[in-house]
């Protein structure tokens, strides 16, 4: 394709947003990046070839105008959307954008994004699916958290049904921590505490037009609820395996990310991102740009190949932009 992607990620003021742009950069075709955000000045902006102000998603139908008149204008190719106000809007327009407008929308399946954006439905559908996972409960209710405690003991983890960033969550050691915390949590869950912390995992999966599923391992620490240093690994085909045996049982497509701990029953799935994640930018510095693969498989630009993981530590730090007023 001589004339290149036109790419539009959407959010741009987004922390994933950021992490998508950045594995975007470092696509071996030509690729021209647009931007759009609610609000004018985002670090995005200045990313990006072209950027333009949206209406919110939240006013669905004027929002989607807006859209609609930014892929006409800069002839859009693919649309990532990185904002949770945007998924399930574009999910539900992607076959549209795609038939009418010939601009596909890189998103899971409604179904699939609702499953597992809710963390009690996901649990659920774990336990149906023999997804090895931790014991979680519910606890809107005093004996619903009664039931937990005696099943899990302390320390348990805190943490809410919807939800991402890891916001909300806070490891419990006590019955005077729980009365303090549990009332801050918006519909909250109590889960068995998965140690040692030392084991902690994310896993970038991409599932192919051709149905292979690739997967690059990343052990990691946290830090405010983010992947503060993380490690690439090339030498644990087992947790490949696991991971590949998860996407597997779902209907999930392209991008995915799985979150996990390996305990003393093996590793356990703690959630699944059924999208680009926040590593995606750090997946593609180690040889896995899932979002080259999506594009390639959307755009009908070639086979995907299997990706070859560079073994590399990767340190976090916070950044500044500054712009001449």
């Amino acid at each position: 394709m001589s004339h290149g992607v036109n790419l539009l990620v959407t959010a741009a003021g987004s922390e994933l947003a950021f992490a998508v742009i950045k594995a975007a950069r470092l696509a071996s075709f030509p690729l021209r990046l647009h931007g759009c955000d609610m609000a004018e000045e985002v670090v995005g902006k200045h990313w990006c070839d072209e950027f333009r102000t949206l209406p919110p998603a939240r006013r669905s139908e004027e929002y989607l105008r807006a859209l609609e008149a930014m892929v006409r204008d800069f002839r859009l190719s693919a649309i990532i959307p990185t904002a949770d106000a945007e998924f399930e809007i574009l999910a539900g327009s992607r076959d549209r954008f795609r038939d009418e407008l010939g601009c596909h929308i890189l998103v899971n399946p409604l179904e699939e994004l609702r499953r597992f954006t809710d963390k009690w439905t996901a649990h659920q559908w774990y336990v149906d699916q023999d997804v090895p996972a931790p014991a979680t409960f519910r606890a809107d209710t005093g004996s619903e958290v009664d039931e937990a405690v005696a099943a899990l003991g302390f320390p348990l983890m805190l943490k809410p049904r919807v939800g991402g960033g890891s916001r909300h969550i806070r490891r419990i050691q006590s019955r005077e921590e729980l009365r303090t915390y549990l009332p801050t949590v918006p519909a909250p869950m109590l889960q068995e505490c998965v140690l040692p912390d030392d084991e902690e995992y994310t896993a970038g999966t991409y599932r192919a037009a051709d149905g292979h599923i690739h997967v690059i391992i990343m052990q990691r620490t946290l830090k405010f609820g983010m992947t503060n240093r993380a490690r690439s690994l090339t030498g644990r085909p087992d947790l490949e395996d696991f991971c590949r045996g998860v996407i597997a049982r779902t209907n999930l497509v392209g991008s995915n990310n799985i979150q996990f701990r390996v305990g003393p029953r093996g590793p356990l799935v703690l959630e699944i991102n059924a999208r680009f994640s926040g590593t995606t930018g750090i997946r593609a510095h180690c040889g896995f740009n899932d979002v080259e693969m999506w594009l390639t498989d959307a755009l009908k630009l070639g086979a995907i190949r299997t990706p070859r993981i560079r073994e590399r530590l990767v340190l976090r730090y916070m950044e500044e932009l500054y712009v001449d007023l």
